[in-house]
């Protein structure tokens, strides 16, 4: 799984970047800056605050499984170098991968946490199986200095899974969640992103069985920082379900973009598919860009839907909300705490950390 230069150097960060519909959003200019080529490739672990079962800190890890959760090394191959650049950096920098296979319901959730806070390139690579299980999730994507990557790797049949994806960064951030969903499995996603210096956060659901269903979203927010948010869908079996929605925000110069694809392949028969993104600027000289796309191979669709939107903080709103004694960032924290309320709603066990964590954010900018 791992990469020599030589073909690293031929790799380009993706395809057909001239063309508009994909066009790179992501400053690909500060990774280059900061490569593995150019940055040290072990530095060590920070002080981390956040306990979890598996803590990987600059080139440390510490492991502390919950009864249910098996431990081995590699991983399940859904990610390859060729791929692009920034996968060729994050497998020509990574020492080692974990395999976590989840063997029985989980009451508490399993908390991985990925940090760095030294001026180096660090990789992390995590895989997870589940099979006819019930699991809560909960990734921590921390970046406080330097370039991190994290890769995780999902494969589920089965099962029904909450996933809680908490991105804090200040530095480079480049995050790719790849998950195989088989026959039966039920995924409710929340991810929250406090974008760094440059956050490029990728996230892609194959729906290979029937019945497998997918429900993500998302909220990216960028405060004099820059976020590339991207979501995948692809749907290949019978009768799937996929609804993604993606509320991102741009403050203070931030940078906010939403990347979302659904696509129901001809096999994907009585299926539904949607995306809904929308940014919202909160001052001017802020950027947002909404770039959802749908492409629907069969006729035989349930439904199938996609909208987009780049609008201004509403004046109105905020002008009531000033006349009841709050101030203009108070006014604006409420309005993004309230969508983050709405977003999260779809989560069972999860819900009440999603909503803390998402306060957390918005303590922590605003």
């Amino acid at each position: 799984m791992f990469i020599e230069r030589e073909a690293l150097e031929r790799l380009t960060y993706q395809k057909y970047g001239d063309s508009p519909t994909i066009k790179s959003y992501t400053k690909w200019k500060l990774f280059e800056e900061n490569s593995p080529l150019r940055l040290p490739t072990e530095a060590k672990a920070g002080d981390v605050l956040i306990k979890g079962h598996v803590v990987l800190s600059g080139s440390g890890v510490e492991f502390s499984l919950p009864a249910g959760v098996e431990l081995s090394e590699g991983t399940l191959g859904l990610s390859q170098p060729e791929e692009s650049r920034i996968l060729g950096f994050h497998f020509y920098a990574l020492r080692k991968a974990y395999r976590l296979r989840i063997t029985g319901d989980l009451v508490e959730p399993l908390v991985i946490v990925s940090h760095l806070s030294s001026k180096a390139f660090i990789s992390h690579h995590i895989s997870i199986e589940a099979e006819n299980v019930k699991a809560p999730i909960i990734i921590y994507d921390m970046a406080e200095e330097g370039t991190k990557s994290l890769v995780v790797e999902l494969k589920a049949k089965g099962s029904e899974l909450e996933v809680l994806t908490v991105g804090r960064h200040k530095g480079l951030s480049h995050y790719l969640l790849r998950a195989s969903l088989g026959e039966g499995t039920r995924v409710r996603a929340f991810t929250a992103i406090s974008a760094g210096e440059m956050s490029h956060h990728r996230e892609d659901y194959s729906l290979e069985g029937a019945e497998s269903e997918l429900i993500l979203r998302g909220m990216p927010i960028a405060i004099g920082s820059s976020v590339d948010y991207l979501t995948n869908v692809l749907q290949y079996g019978e009768k799937t379900v996929s609804e993604t929605r993606v509320h991102g925000f741009s403050y203070e110069n931030g940078w906010t973009v939403h990347r979302g694809v659904a696509k129901v392949f001809e096999s994907a028969r009585n299926s539904s598919s949607g995306v809904v993104s929308q940014i919202t600027i909160l001052d001017e000289g802020s950027l947002g860009v909404s770039v959802p796309m749908l492409e629907v191979d069969t006729g035989e669709i349930d439904s199938a839907f996609h909208s987009s939107a780049v609008r201004q903080f509403d004046e109105d709103a905020l002008f009531y909300l000033r006349s009841r004694g709050l101030d203009s960032d108070e006014a604006m924290s409420l309005f993004v705490h309230g969508i983050g309320e709405a977003l999260s709603s779809h989560l069972e066990r999860l819900r009440s950390k999603a909503r803390s964590n998402v306060r957390e954010l918005i303590e922590g900018l605003l």
